[in-house]
């Protein structure tokens, strides 16, 4: 234990990098586990979809949405999702699965839904690109 202290006082400045990257390492697994608590993945996303048990929720602007989005989707863009979820009523007795080009923005529109009352509310795991890599169909333009 002498030779821990001793090594700390003379190298305190790997010290203090080896805390700053335990730090980071720390800080990136907290917000993997808070992104990836209301992912599902596009097998399970499928197999609910199928079962008229969920509905798409494109977060994109329009003119992504336009150009592709998942099957059946519905297109509310991120910053307006406060003011559109009017467009969701009809869907209270179904899953949201809310989506958008990889995944990452995804996890803003999940808490904003379920702070207006949206209790079943998940995203799309990868995204628009992970639906894209399994090979599933889309709509669109393109």
């Amino acid at each position: 234990m002498e030779r821990v202290i001793e090594f700390s006082l003379n190298h305190p400045l790997l010290i203090g990098a080896l805390f700053a990257v335990l730090a980071a390492i720390i800080a990136n697994e907290i917000i993997n586990f808070r992104r990836g608590r209301f992912a599902i993945n596009t097998t399970e996303a499928t197999q609910l979809y199928n079962r008229d048990a969920a509905v798409f929720v494109d977060i994109r602007n329009e003119n992504a949405f336009q150009k592709s989005h998942l099957p059946g989707a519905i297109n509310i863009p991120l910053e307006h999702i406060d003011k559109h979820q009017d467009r969701l009523k009809r869907f209270t007795d179904r899953s949201i699965i809310v989506y958008c080009d990889t995944g990452q923005r995804t996890l803003k529109a999940v808490q904003a839904l379920q702070a207006q009352g949206w209790s079943d509310v998940q995203q799309l795991r990868g995204g628009l690109n992970g639906w894209r890599d399994a090979s599933l169909p889309t709509e669109g333009r393109s």
